[in-house]
């Protein structure tokens, strides 16, 4: 018996109705911020935490959601 393959090209799209996402993050503790779509509140977050704890290392991260969609046409997506 041979295995055979196909490959089928897809494509992110950012999903519009949701906009990129901030949240900060305590290094010392791990404890971090709700996110949020205004990074400056991510930020103030992270002062807040350095105020009441006195930790002094942070990260800002910003992430978006995406929508992968197959390119390919007549090709089945594999479902699982």
């Amino acid at each position: 018996m041979r295995a055979r393959y196909q490959f089928a090209k897809w494509t992110l799209s950012a999903i519009p109705a949701m906009a990129v996402r901030h949240f900060g993050k305590c290094l010392t503790c791990g404890e971090r911020s709700a996110d949020t779509a205004d990074a400056d509140n991510a930020q103030v977050w992270c002062l807040k935490h350095a105020g009441l704890t006195h930790h002094s290392g942070y990260e800002l991260s910003a992430f978006q959601y995406f929508d992968a969609t197959m390119t390919d046409p007549g090709i089945e997506p594999h479902v699982s």
